[in-house]
């Protein structure tokens, strides 16, 4: 038997911060707190203007480096004045996932000042609601932001856990009874440029970044804590949907399953203060229900029952009631100590250790020390919503970070999900996969590229010259800078595609051997999103060829591929049918011809289209979300194919761009693919014929 004493919650984290000698304030971290749902708040202290990074490491010494390995978890993260926050809840859009720190025995972080303001700043307010509020249900948080720079994004905030984009910059919904009952601070993000990123040699860009007032809300639901094991539900792999919510008085519930067009295929009803129901994805009458992403409408009305703390247990429906967790017992004594015992799998409740017979194994109960008066506070404190404390190591129910007491409706309806999610999700419909870099560089400085050899070495011409310029100039190294919008255009198709039931992730640090070695063939549509050019002379095979820039973060060193040498296509339904390069030059007139004449443009007998771009191309941060969107066929149209949908997504996104370019989107393919919709994975227009392949340009944007 182990006695230990009720404790206050435990985070078991080592902070380390890098700063500048020249900060006003030391870079430092101030403060750690975790969340009732154990997700790592960080505060630091920091100065007006700066931008930074946020990387984690599983272990201080990795053993095959005998150094920290650092990963990244958010870049391009924009100061909030003298003291910054932001939560970390993990990231299941990218490859491999960053998980919840729920998940994760051990933590490390570090804060890397990367950036400041160099341009005017733009401004952001939220508008609605307002300081103080009380909010419940579905949330519509506006903000009105603005610049006399180009606005590249607006981002919404809930405690420093970013939430999806807004379609409109202005309107973020979120779904309150997805978070605990109590006070939640919403604050908002702009960012400004003077034009967008991307294109070779500019070092003129400046950047401007915003955070809002803070705005503290308090979320007061009957129905809280809404969560899902799986955001997308395939009970075809033997997945199991276990759908958890907390009520704030003892209610009786309802549970309606739907599917895509809002129709019922499950109901579920029972009565406690939380609900959780194991779904293993049958219908009413026991019906099989395919795969796919599934909407949870939960229904409360209190019921006038003693309010009960639940601590783990597998109920929720009427075919399993929960226990309650402190079982009654005369307070005779209410301010002396006395030992209480609780199932070390949480599966019934906390009783005085005193009703268990003498010689009783207690091996399998966890013993902690309170008065009966401390177990009566706790018990009546609580209205069913969950917080933690640290017993031996194990989350369990305390007094501490409690909910705040429930005051509003005795029946509320909710429908999820709407949050992020923080597991890891699988689609149904088809696959997509996304590489992207953001090239970061220390305070938005750029890295040179070095000259590309023709392969003549020691004879004439020694290097490639790129990008229309002439041999001689410089030896034809390059300047390339910071592109974090490529993260959101990442993260925007991400979440567009997966909400339209598609399964997916991002590699933030794709690499040349990925994309030679076939990464992208794996799924259906791909997207990569990085620096390009474009070579004006031969190399030693005779051919002009495009090149695709990499960036290794860690070590600021940079690399490059062949387009030619990439490796598109995959074989199946579920292979690579579709490509999308966000390149600068990929596809330009001088390498197209020249690949095409040689017969080696990367596209296979199994790839039905590749698309990109002719010219120079910028980072709009929304092409990612059109693209998606225009292809789902998100709101009143009809999905469009995948070729107009490329092409309508760039004249929409780059709308704000002020650079004086000119930009044509180009898809190369078969034929008979340029009709293809993201339905037509099983076609095979291929004709086996190189010479049989053809374009379609299209401008979408010009200020020369």
């Amino acid at each position: 038997m182990k006695k230990i004493k009720l404790v206050g919650l435990f985070v078991g984290i080592v902070l380390i911060s890098i700063g500048q000698g020249f900060c006003q304030n030391t870079l430092q971290f101030t403060g750690v707190n975790a969340t009732p749902e154990k997700a790592i708040q960080l505060h630091w202290a920091s100065n007006t203007n700066e931008v930074y990074e946020i990387d984690y490491a599983d272990s201080l010494i990795d053993t095959n480096t005998r150094s920290i390995t650092w990963n990244k978890l958010c870049d391009d993260y924009p100061s909030q004045g003298t003291n910054t926050f932001w939560l970390d809840t993990g990231n299941y859009m990218l490859s491999p996932a960053i998980p919840h720190p729920k998940d994760s025995p051990m933590r490390f972080y570090r804060i890397v000042l990367t950036g400041t303001n160099t341009g005017s700043n733009p401004t952001v307010t939220i508008t609605s609601p307002t300081n103080g509020a009380s909010v419940t249900g579905n949330l519509t948080v506006t903000v009105s932001a603005s610049s006399d720079q180009v606005l590249a994004n607006v981002k919404l905030y809930v405690d420093g856990q970013e939430m999806p984009p807004s379609d409109d910059n202005s309107n973020f919904v979120i779904n309150t009874c997805e978070w605990w009952n109590g006070t939640h601070t919403l604050f908002a993000v702009a960012k400004s440029l003077s034009h967008f990123e991307g294109i070779p040699n500019d070092t003129s860009i400046t950047y401007g970044h915003t955070v809002s007032s803070y705005v503290n809300v308090t979320f007061n639901n009957l129905i809280s804590e809404v969560a899902f094991s799986q955001p997308y539900f395939e009970p075809a792999l033997g997945q199991t949907q276990e759908v958890t919510a907390t009520f704030a008085a003892n209610c009786d519930w309802t549970l309606q399953i739907q599917d895509l067009n809002n129709n019922t295929v499950r109901n579920v009803s029972g009565s406690g203060n939380s609900m959780t129901f194991d779904w293993d994805g049958t219908g009413d009458g026991e019906t099989n229900i395919p795969d796919g992403v599934y909407t949870y409408f939960i229904s409360a009305q209190t019921n006038g029952e003693f309010s009960q703390v639940v601590v783990g247990g597998s109920g929720g429906n009427s075919d399993n009631p929960l226990s309650p967790p402190f079982a009654s017992s005369s307070f005779a004594s209410l301010d002396s100590s006395e030992l209480w015992a609780i199932p070390k799998d949480s599966s019934g409740c906390a009783v005085p250790l005193a009703i268990y017979p003498p010689g009783f194994d207690t091996n399998d109960l966890t013993i902690f020390e309170a008065t009966p008066s401390e177990m009566q506070a706790l018990k009546s404190s609580f209205s069913g919503a969950k917080s933690y404390v640290a017993i031996d190591g194990s989350s369990r129910m305390s007094a501490d970070n409690a909910s705040s007491a429930y005051a509003g409706p005795s029946g509320q309806s909710t429908s999820a999900p709407m949050r992020p999610p923080d597991t890891k999700g699988k689609g149904t419909i088809g696959t997509f996969l996304v590489g992207y870099l953001t090239y970061p560089t220390f305070l938005y400085g750029y890295f040179n590229t070095p000259p590309i050899p023709t392969g003549w070495y020691p004879l004439s011409p020694r290097w490639v010259a790129l990008d229309g310029r002439t041999q001689s100039e410089a030896q034809n190294a390059e300047q390339w800078g910071s592109v974090f919008e490529n993260a959101d255009i990442a993260k925007g198709f991400i979440t567009t595609m997966q909400n339209g039931q598609w399964k997916g992730s991002a590699n933030p640090y794709i690499t040349a051997a990925n994309v030679t070695g076939g990464f992208f063939n794996q799924a259906n549509v791909g997207l990569l999103a990085v620096h390009g050019s474009y070579g004006t002379t031969a190399e030693t095979d005779g051919v002009k060829h495009s090149y695709l820039r990499f960036f290794d973060w860690k070590s600021q060193s940079s690399s490059y591929c062949r387009l030619d040498d990439c490796s598109f296509g995959g074989s199946g339904t579920n292979g690579l049918k579709w490509m999308a390069i966000l390149a600068c030059n990929a596809l330009n007139n001088t390498p197209y011809n020249s690949m095409y004449y040689y017969g080696c443009l990367p596209i296979n007998n199994d790839l039905h289209l590749l698309l990109s771009a002719s010219t120079v191309e910028t980072a709009a941060p929304t092409l990612g979300t059109l693209w998606a969107q225009k292809m789902l066929g998100v709101g009143t149209n009809a999905p469009e194919t995948v070729e107009q949908a490329w092409f309508d997504a760039g004249s929409q996104a780059y709308i704000p761009e002020t650079n004086h370019i000119t930009i044509t989107f180009r898809v190369a393919g078969w034929p008979d693919a340029f009709t293809d919709h993201l339905s037509d994975t099983a076609s095979s227009p291929g004709t086996g014929n190189s010479l049989d392949i053809t374009k379609q340009d299209h401008t979408v944007f010009s200020n020369p």
